[in-house]
């Protein structure tokens, strides 16, 4: 079953069961933009999650496609030899450097993104952020920003690199009645002493940001689907 027949098939169920998508990501502990990934047909759950999503809508587990077969397979072949292999050889490669997911939908905005200084998962990091100290990665909520992002895109987050006008950026703003900082994705137009400048795409919209509400900014230095 491909992405996209498994999506319908998931969003029937779930429908069927009279759960919302949210209800749905607490119980299988995933984000709500996760969720949507998966009905859209733009994301294929693991083996694990799948065999969650079965006992949870009662679907069937999807078929793998072929990379996750031939993952499989190289993981098969792997265990048959190892006990083979000899003192001396190369020494398998070291583990892949993992990011942190940050923050959480606001179940009442379709924008905001609640960051409560909690990791909500990790995702492989790419290969520019492996050193840096603090990157991060978040999902991008609404649809302000298309087509540039779309909801449920994943955007990489270098905390280290100022943004240059132009730049997409990810900005934490202390907004009431919110105890944790609020983050939206954004096009960074410029800043001076008092103010930031901001973009939105979706509508093409100008806003400035009070510095005294700002809590920080970073630039994105890449996105993608888990």
């Amino acid at each position: 079953m491909r992405n996209a027949a498994y999506g319908a098939e998931f969003r029937r169920a779930r429908r069927e069961r009279q759960l919302t998508q949210v209800a749905v990501a607490k119980s299988l502990g995933v984000s709500q933009s996760y969720v949507a990934q998966i009905e859209a047909g733009r994301n294929h759950p693991s083996p694990a999650l799948a065999e969650r999503i079965a006992d949870l809508l009662g679907l069937d587990l999807p078929e793998r496609t072929d990379e996750e077969a031939l993952q499989v397979g190289l993981a098969e072949v792997s265990n048959l030899f190892g006990s083979a292999r000899k003192i001396g050889r190369a020494a398998p490669a070291a583990e892949r450097v993992r990011l942190p997911i940050v923050g959480l939908p606001d179940p009442g905005d379709e924008e905001k993104v609640v960051v409560d200084g909690q990791s909500h998962g990790s995702v492989l990091a790419p290969p520019q952020l492996e050193k840096i100290p603090g990157a991060q990665a978040v999902y991008v909520r609404g649809r302000s920003m298309e087509p540039r992002y779309y909801p449920g895109e994943m955007v990489y987050i270098n905390p280290t690199r100022p943004p240059n006008p132009g730049d997409f950026v990810w900005v934490l703003i202390r907004e009431p009645p919110f105890a944790a900082p609020i983050g939206y994705v954004r096009q960074y137009l410029g800043q001076d002493a008092d103010q930031i400048r901001l973009a939105t795409l979706n509508p093409k919209r100008q806003r400035t940001l009070d510095r005294r509400h700002l809590v920080s900014i970073a630039t994105i230095v890449g996105s993608g689907l888990l």
